[in-house]
């Protein structure tokens, strides 16, 4: 019977090598893809930027030495400015809380949670940044069209990814602060 005990301990400490490295962080490979993640928001918020810049210029691209052309893009500057700082600056919060890891020391369980709430986070508030632009009601309510609908549904997803990236981190933090790890 020890034997299978054994065999059982072993299996778990393998599935949390997975997740968490030897200082309890996220491992290389899982850190990794999170970073992929963040990275790809990174670039759509510059994209998002871009377009904004455009419609800031009344719709009008000029690169030199090209010739000036016009792109139709959408009218609200507000929204527009919202899908290039919110994504950016949710791919840093992604980033940041990613850094800081290695000090959290999760347990394999935290890691996965943390892993999937940020991913949630990131692609939620993506979306629906994304998809707001082109919804009148902005996704602050469940109502209207497919794009305000996608926004919000989108957005509600990610505040449930951040609030569970958050409080691991939070209670984890609180853990190592008080000596239990």
């Amino acid at each position: 019977m020890s034997a299978d005990l054994t065999a059982h301990v072993d299996v778990a400490a393998v599935g949390d090598d997975r997740w968490v490295s030897d200082t309890g962080g996220l491992s290389s490979r899982v850190g990794g893809r999170l970073m992929v993640h963040a990275f790809v928001g990174m670039l759509l918020g510059f994209v998002g930027g871009f377009v904004w810049l455009i419609q800031l210029a009344e719709g009008v691209l000029h690169l030199l030495p090209l010739p000036a052309f016009e792109i139709d893009v959408p009218d609200d500057t507000e929204l527009l400015r919202n899908a290039h700082t919110g994504t950016i600056m949710n791919a840093v919060y992604v980033m940041a809380m990613l850094a800081l890891s290695q000090r959290l020391r999760f347990s394999g369980r935290q890691a996965k949670w943390f892993f999937r709430g940020s991913v949630v986070m990131l692609w939620g508030n993506i979306i629906g940044y994304s998809a707001a632009v082109y919804a009148p009601e902005r996704g602050l309510q469940p109502v209207g069209d497919w794009p305000n609908l996608l926004a919000y549904g989108t957005f509600y997803a990610a505040v449930v990814g951040a609030s569970i990236a958050t409080v691991i981190c939070l209670t984890s933090a609180i853990a190592v602060a008080k000596g239990r790890r």
